[in-house]
């Protein structure tokens, strides 16, 4: 067949044959547009290409995917799979096709979910140099971009008003969604969100002035088949986007129990997301709270995310302690938009709709190719879990040379390192006054000194001997001295304030005990701030860090980016010198550490133990580097045994869904050639062809 380029009058068309070719080639290659597809087929015709080819292949494609989607939604009708809600529930068979024997696990569904900012679009606007007021206030260049009211991708993504809902300023306006119940969540405070700018409007208030989408969201099954997605509007990643995929999510199923007549969810939802610690807050105070203690909602970090956090937070959410995860890594959605990304250049300038037009055939052919890939994901996973299993009795043996008598011990140790980082953060408000008593009397004394050489040099001074040069020295000797006298007059009113509120009735001088106290907790402070510092630098580096520790990551990879960070990194290497200096001055002083120590640390984990001078923190069993890493074998011991029980259910609801399936679409098909032979031969043709599952994996 032929498709025309206009709707009355036909002068130009192309063959469907030519349109679908470049539909599949565009498919698995998502980078080719369609005006180098258009001028290869000028190339193979001989003919010389002229760009109005590129509109017209455009239109033609646009009326092939209209039918395309036309046919999909009512082979979907066909079959009783209408709806965006019904897709949601059954998009991956290993995840939710469930069984009645199913065994009782502690999570019953991982999903993960993220943003990403490749797939913007630019808005197209007025001439950006015409300026405009309105009442006073300098107003941007208007958009010009035509009306379309077509829609696409309805099936995988949320509309901008659903996700405006759930912006915080329309929550008072919402009702409770589920009623709420005497079992509330405690989320443990955590500083670590701060490290996290993907929330921060201010680092894309630039691009959207100039992006109308600033990207899309998404949220996957463990398996990397897409759940669910909306695009990101003029904003960065808010806290709106995750909330309004959950709020979806969670409903469906909710609704699906209740169709079922059943009550709550046989075992966790872990959602897996870089900033689950902040995310847990919010939705602990949205209106989502009670959806989501009913869907039983677990937030954790994934691996490579994970150890970006601080160590308290690791120890809540990280995945190696999250009992039921398995051995996911959570980190689904990196390597999907590794995929996706490739359709940006494609997308950046393209209108609303077919950007969305675009997407959405991206993602049917990737869940297919998902689907097909499901038997892999499982062996691989599988011979993964059986490889560490088999390391048990190596695990066992070293446990037995360092002492160690009962699995119990690493869980306690868990405990124990959580308690201590928790007090470790409460530094006790009565030292934090006496280190400040103690900086304002040593910057009185020094005070007090200036003073004293101000007067000697004001006294030593001569009139007869007076001459330009020295009556200059006086005069500059006078205002340093009237300045000390009034640095003074206040160190000492600062003093005594202090004095009064820490009720000192004798004033320390050097050397005394609380002198010498104060000014060893003052040091310490310094190697606290020195550390932080450190710190911080190298978390703005972390993912890089993260790759030199990650398993696969080869030894030559590893040296090259270690190498690189070091060249680049002065900053870094004066932050360790200041650190070594800090704790050279401790009594007894600290290790000094290297470039290279740095390098080996677990991914800043290390540096939340360094923080105690009250005691020294490596003599604990739990903080040596041999038992450290005992317990870290160990979970991922437990983690895999977990796997393989996923894995065992997952086979089973896989193969039953293979199995019946093909029962389901064959009597589907004999069912609509019987009532209409003609059309329901082209209908079960369709069936076969869109849902094929034993050619599929």
């Amino acid at each position: 067949g032929i498709i025309p380029t206009s709707p009355l009058k036909h002068s130009v068309g192309f063959t469907i044959r030519t349109i679908s070719l470049y539909h599949k080639l565009f498919v698995r290659c998502p980078r080719l547009g369609v005006q180098p597809f258009a001028k290869a087929m000028c190339d193979v015709e001989g003919v010389a290409f002229k760009p109005y080819l590129s509109a017209q292949l455009y239109d033609a494609l646009d009326v092939y995917l209209a039918i395309l989607r036309g046919v999909r939604k009512r082979t979907r009708q066909t079959l009783g799979r209408g709806g965006r809600e019904w897709r949601i529930l059954n998009a991956c068979p290993a995840c939710q096709y469930q069984l009645q024997d199913d065994p009782k696990l502690a999570v019953r569904m991982i999903v993960t979910m993220d943003g990403n900012d490749s797939l913007k679009r630019v808005e197209r606007k007025v001439d950006v140099l015409q300026e405009k007021e309105e009442n006073g206030v300098e107003i941007g260049p208007r958009s010009r971009e035509r009306i379309d009211r077509r829609v696409a991708g309805e099936d995988y993504f949320l509309s901008r008003a659903e996700t405006d809902a759930w912006n915080e300023s329309n929550w008072q306006g919402m009702e409770a969604l589920c009623s709420t119940t005497s079992s509330e969540h405690t989320w443990v405070e955590s500083q670590c969100e701060e490290r996290w700018h993907n929330m921060q409007e201010k680092n894309t208030v630039k691009s959207s002035a100039k992006f109308f989408e600033n990207g899309w969201f998404v949220l996957l099954c463990r398996h990397m088949t897409l759940l669910l997605a909306c695009d990101m509007i003029k904003s960065g990643e808010r806290a709106q986007y995750p909330l309004a995929i959950l709020h979806t999510f969670m409903s469906a199923q909710k609704n699906e129990h209740i169709r079922l007549g059943q009550d709550t969810p046989n075992g966790q939802l872990a959602t897996v997301y870089d900033i689950a610690c902040k995310t847990s807050k919010t939705v602990a105070r949205s209106p989502l709270a009670a959806l989501a203690r009913w869907s039983l909602f677990l937030p954790v970090v994934g691996a490579m995310h994970g150890y970006a956090h601080e160590r308290t937070c690791q120890l809540l959410f990280l995945m190696l302690y999250v009992v039921g995860v398995g051995l996911e890594d959570g980190e689904g959605c990196e390597r999907y938009f590794n995929v996706s990304n490739a359709l940006a250049p494609v997308t950046r300038y393209q209108s609303a709709f077919h950007r969305r037009q675009s997407i959405e055939e991206f993602i049917y052919y990737k869940d297919l190719e998902t689907y097909s890939n499901v038997s892999k994901f499982i062996y691989s996973n599988y011979k993964q879990a059986l490889g560490i299993i088999r390391s048990r009795n190596i695990l066992r043996n070293s446990m037995v040379a360092a002492g160690i008598t009962s699995a119990d011990v690493f869980y306690s140790w868990l405990v124990e390192e959580g308690e201590y980082l928790q007090n470790l953060a409460q530094v006790p408000p009565k030292e934090t006054l006496e280190m400040e008593y103690f900086i304002r009397l040593a910057s009185l004394r020094t005070c007090q000194d200036r003073l004293q050489q101000a007067r000697s040099t004001w006294l030593a001074y001569e009139p007869e001997k007076d001459t330009g040069t020295t009556r200059r020295k006086i005069s500059v000797a006078e205002a340093a001295h009237r300045n000390e006298q009034e640095n003074e007059r206040k160190l000492i009113a600062d003093v005594q304030a202090l004095e009064q509120k820490l009720e000192i009735s004798v004033r320390w001088v050097p050397g005394c005990e609380a002198w010498e106290q104060a000014k060893r907790m003052v040091k310490e402070a310094e190697y606290r701030k020195a550390l932080d510092k450190l710190e911080q630098l190298l978390v703005s580096r972390i993912f890089e860090m993260s790759r030199l520790n990650i398993a696969g990551t080869g030894y030559k990879m590893r040296k090259m980016i270690a190498n690189s960070l070091k060249t680049r990194s002065k900053s870094i290497q004066a932050a360790i010198s200041s650190y070594n200096a800090a704790a050279a001055a401790l009594r007894p002083p600290r290790r000094a550490i290297s470039w290279d120590e740095v390098v080996d640390y677990s991914f800043l984990s290390e540096f939340d133990i360094l923080r105690d001078t009250r005691e020294d923190v490596r003599q604990k069993k739990w903080a040596t580097p041999s038992n450290r890493l005992l317990m870290f074998q160990f979970f991922k011991l437990i983690r895999a045994e977990e796997e393989l029980d996923r894995l065992h259910m997952e086979i089973k609801r896989l193969l039953t869904y293979i199995r019946d399936e093909e029962r389901f679409l064959c009597s589907k098909a004999s069912e609509l050639e019987a009532t209409d032979p003609t059309s329901g031969t082209l209908k079960s043709c369709r069936l076969r062809g869109d849902y094929p599952p034993n050619t599929r994996t």
